[in-house]
């Protein structure tokens, strides 16, 4: 019992404590209003600025080749091969319209009134039947020290060749040294040692940037195919072509006589190859490359997107269902992956300028092969029909041979048959001489 009393006498102590035995602990009242919120004046955040930073598309890592350079490239040189061709031209029909004039005053009988581009393409001729007769007489006295029958062949060969080579026409005489420069050049790519320059100076590759190698490479030719197509066009169209163009200065009413068509020829020439090296150029880099980037940008779960025009060869399609389509797909299907820009070697587009402009100037000509079966079609049949092979090749994706220059080739032969000879008239009068006489 003590200790009872002892804890509850405790407890009631504790309760009479003064409240001076404990501190005073204040808590101050904070009255709370409500009010309508006022308006930020603030801008609110945009959500783009809380986004991450956007990777760059595939396309702006490798950015657009340009063809600026290519378009001057092609501009100049045009107008420099048609500057030269017609100044050259204009200095050699002034020398023999000297020659000439001189010559009438001794046989003023005989000569006729007017001096013709025929007069002086025959007297032409006459001199460089002169000059193969004295190459005669150098390597005759050349091969003086060797035997008779050794020297025999050698003269022999001479003639033969200075012969044939008198006995044709003004054009396939250029049209014969073109294809001497074609063969030095395939021969040229059969060196191991020039192959690298080969490369980098006689193919123009739509990647590269380069511009001269639109012009060098009309002369390259790496396969004996391509090679033996470039020799059998040029020499079938080529003296066809030539003689349009001079046939058509001289039935023009203010056309201009003229001694030769050499320069003009070789200036056509020159023009239409750049013009189809240039189409297929910009046909790679402003319409395939941008394809095949937006090709390789495409996410790996994303169907491929369904062909709708003449790019879909350029675009994996679904394999054939029946065993002939099949036949047929591998027999005319491209041997070069798909959407790959193959670099351009060969002057196929030059030759389909030609081809066109003789298609266009002799509609009545018909082509025969020079071997069996001689079987002639109309010229425009032939024609039409390699376009239209032309055209199949683009819808197919053949990469063989560069279907666009053709066709860029074919349209400039084209529009030169429309407005060659009046441009061609034209150019000759700006640069000629005033000052010089004219018969």
């Amino acid at each position: 019992m003590c200790g009872s009393q002892m804890l509850w006498s405790a407890f009631r102590g504790l309760g009479r404590c003064s409240s001076d035995s404990f501190p005073r602990i204040r808590v101050h009242c904070r009255s709370f209003t409500h009010s309508t919120p006022c308006r930020s004046t603030a801008k609110p955040i945009s959500a783009p600025s809380l986004a991450l930073p956007r990777e760059p598309s595939l396309a702006q890592k490798i950015g657009r080749p340009s063809s600026r350079r290519q378009v001057i490239f092609t501009v100049l040189a045009t107008c420099t091969a048609f500057t030269y061709a017609a100044a050259w031209t204009n200095t050699e029909t002034d020398e023999w319209l000297d020659k000439l004039m001189r010559g009438r005053a001794h046989r003023a009988q005989t000569w006729p009134h007017t001096i013709t581009s025929m007069d002086m393409k025959n007297a032409a001729n006459n001199a460089l039947a002169q000059e193969l007769r004295d190459g005669l007489k150098t390597v005759g006295s050349v091969t003086e020290g060797l035997g008779t029958g050794v020297r025999n062949r050698i003269m022999l060969v001479w003639a033969t060749v200075a012969q044939s080579y008198l006995n044709v026409s003004e054009g396939k005489r250029i049209c014969w040294k073109i294809c001497l420069l074609n063969v030095g050049v395939w021969l040229a790519w059969k060196s191991r040692r020039l192959k690298p320059f080969m490369l980098r100076n006689f193919v123009h590759d739509p990647l590269s940037g380069r511009s001269f190698t639109m012009l060098t490479s009309m002369f390259s030719s790496r396969i004996a195919l391509v090679l033996a197509l470039n020799l059998l066009f040029l020499d079938g169209f080529g003296s066809s072509a030539s003689f349009h163009l001079a046939q058509r200065q001289e039935r023009m009413t203010d056309g201009q006589i003229e001694s030769t068509t050499r320069f003009h020829f070789l200036a056509f020439f020159v023009a239409a190859g750049l013009f189809a090296a240039l189409t297929s150029h910009i046909i790679q880099v402003k319409v395939l490359y941008p394809r095949l980037v937006s090709r390789l940008s495409l996410p790996s779960s994303q169907p491929a997107i369904k062909p709708d025009t003449w790019a879909s060869a350029l675009r994996p399609s679904p394999p054939p269902r029946s065993r002939l389509r099949s036949f047929f797909r591998s027999l005319f299907s491209s041997s070069h992956p798909k959407n790959q820009l193959t670099p351009r070697v060969g002057g196929l587009g030059a030759l389909y300028a030609l081809m066109t402009l003789t298609a266009l100037g002799f509609p009545n000509a018909e082509l025969a092969l020079f071997y069996p079966p001689n079987y002639s079609v109309p010229v425009q049949w032939g024609v039409c029909s390699v376009l239209l092979l032309d055209i199949l090749g683009i819808w197919r994706g053949w990469r063989f041979f560069d279907h666009f220059a053709h066709l860029g080739g074919a349209a400039f032969g084209a529009a030169y048959y429309v407005y060659g000879p009046r441009f061609w008239n034209w150019m000759r009068a700006v640069v000629a001489d005033p000052s010089h006489p004219k018969s």
